[in-house]
């Protein structure tokens, strides 16, 4: 454990802020090079260091309404560490950043991956979503394409196998947003009350979780939090 504010913080809060978002694997590797640099004589860390590191860096980060989160992401997607700008409205920022068309777009698409089950788009419903862009703004598909590829590699979305879905950095800093405008829609995770885009289920009442928050529960208690029941559902 690192006692005191240090070049490895200083550090990693540098990569982090750089980046915006990274995978775990690539946060670690930065970590451990990082430690390697200014404190070569300690043990390696490994990735459960990660969060250790990150809750020594916030409290530095809050007064300006920043904060580092290590995400949860989809199953089939890898965990992200995700640098979050808290300041003001995420959509003010895109505002900022692109035409009134393409902001009417990027709603159109919080909307329909809000309100479609499992949160997820197949790509070819892509391109029909420009469509439904506000009345007297247009976007063509070809820009469309072109936003895709730019928000999956901001963070914004995901894209795999499965479509199109939430990014880690809409994960953060869209939550509040997505669940005061899609409440039916949008869960908490039933222990730690934070929006839950992607977890696990309970097979016998389909309560949701994120799947750090039960494993952790798990070693204590057997029995589901909701109905009681016993827990069947693998955790790893």
């Amino acid at each position: 454990m690192i006692s005191t504010y240090s070049n490895i913080h200083r550090g990693f809060l540098q990569a982090c802020s750089l980046h915006g978002t990274m995978t775990v694997k690539d946060a670690a590797k930065i970590m451990v090079h990082l430690f390697g640099q200014y404190q070569p004589n300690d043990p390696i860390p490994d990735e459960q260091r990660l969060q250790e590191l990150i809750d020594q860096i916030n409290p530095k980060l809050s007064r300006f309404q920043q904060k580092i989160v290590l995400l949860e992401s989809d199953p089939k997607q890898p965990n992200y560490v995700v640098f979050a700008n808290l300041s003001d409205s995420p959509l003010d920022r895109f505002q900022t950043a692109y035409p009134a068309g393409e902001l009417s777009f990027f709603r159109v698409v919080l909307h329909e991956l809000a309100t479609t089950e499992g949160h997820k788009l197949e790509q070819i419903e892509w391109l029909n979503l420009t469509t439904k862009i506000e009345e007297g703004r247009s976007l063509t598909k070809s820009r469309a394409e072109e936003l895709l590829s730019e928000w999956v590699g901001a963070g914004y979305l995901v894209l795999d196998e499965d479509g199109i879905g939430f990014g880690p950095k809409t994960q953060v800093e869209f939550d509040r947003y997505l669940l005061n405008n899609f409440p039916d829609q949008v869960e908490q995770c039933r222990l730690c009350k934070e929006v839950l885009f992607y977890g696990i289920k309970c097979a016998k009442c389909s309560v949701s979780m994120h799947k750090t928050c039960a494993k952790k529960y798990f070693k204590k208690v057997k029995n589901c939090p909701a109905c009681k029941k016993a827990w069947t559902v693998a955790l790893d």
